[in-house]
């Protein structure tokens, strides 16, 4: 009895069809490069001048100067380049066979995963990796600013969340924080999760969303009057979580090239198997530490 169930009986016939879209996983990632200062270089660090002191001033007479002889010093920052790699491999039959070019489709998902990684190591990097925005020290901020090399935070009177009672008034203290000097390209920094809880705040006397969704494609989502990007390597909502940033991030963060993506295609040393050897070399790391606040959910 003929059969699609079984090959032999029939089943040769019926083969399926495999023209159907590819349905892909969606992973979601950080926007830090977006909105950060990003510079190539061709050695292994970036060197910058701090810039930090200040020079002297006081009151002097005719007759009398003051004696004020304060003059200036500066200081230096320096972010390294890091090594990525990774090395997937495929028989030679399967690239010469498959009916997919298997050589780029492994280039097109290695691209995708060294773009998150560093992008998650923007956000969360620790110290002797690229340097994320979480991994530094942060002092509570009344807007009189905090020691150069920890960032001010705001906290929100409520563990692993907003307050209660008036929970907007918070962003606005941590917008307050912030120099004057750095409010235009200023933009906030969070999570799906934070946006969803702050989508639900309503001023005090219209009842009105504070959220102001963008009115056109390719336009952002506004905060306060700023605009916001999403970050999803950011803490989730939880006791002492750094969930929510605001400040000037191209004068903030900066994010050091070294080289793109390079692949060593080698045929040779793992027989049959081809070895796709792909690297990249990029850092980064805060320069500029008045230029960013971060609210922390905490009492």
């Amino acid at each position: 009895t003929l059969s699609a169930v079984s090959d032999p009986d029939g089943g040769y016939f019926a083969t399926p069809d495999l023209s159907g879209r590819v349905v892909t996983k969606v992973c979601e990632s950080s926007v830090l490069r977006q909105i950060a200062s990003t510079q190539t270089i061709s050695v292994d660090a970036l060197e910058g001048v701090e810039d930090l002191d200040e020079a002297g001033a006081a009151y002097a007479d005719e007759r009398n100067t003051s004696g004020n002889d304060k003059t200036p010093q500066i200081g230096k920052w320096k972010i390294p380049v890091y090594w990525i790699d990774t090395e997937p491999k495929a028989t030679q039959q399967l690239l010469d066979d498959a009916s997919v070019n298997i050589e780029s489709w492994l280039a097109e998902k290695v691209s995708d995963k060294f773009a998150r990684f560093e992008n998650r190591e923007f956000v969360a990097g620790a110290t002797g990796k690229i340097r994320g925005l979480t991994s530094y020290t942060t002092a509570a901020d009344d807007g009189t600013g905090v020691a150069w090399g920890t960032i001010g935070h705001v906290v929100t009177g409520q563990n692993g969340g907003f307050a209660t009672s008036n929970p907007a008034d918070k962003i606005f203290d941590l917008i307050g924080t912030l120099k004057s000097a750095y409010l235009n390209g200023a933009s906030f920094l969070t999570r799906r999760q934070v946006i969803t809880a702050i989508r639900k705040f309503k001023d005090g006397t219209s009842g009105q969303y504070l959220w102001q969704p963008a009115l056109a494609a390719g336009q952002p989502e506004m905060l306060a009057g700023y605009p916001i990007a999403r970050a999803e390597d950011l803490p989730a909502l939880s006791d002492n979580g750094l969930s929510l940033w605001f400040g000037n991030f191209s004068v903030a963060y900066q994010i050091v090239d070294r080289q793109g993506l390079r692949t060593l295609r080698d045929n040779l040393t793992s027989k049959p198997f081809v070895k796709f050897y792909t690297t990249r070399r990029t850092g980064g790391g805060v320069v500029n530490f008045e230029a960013v606040k971060a609210l922390k959910f905490s009492t």
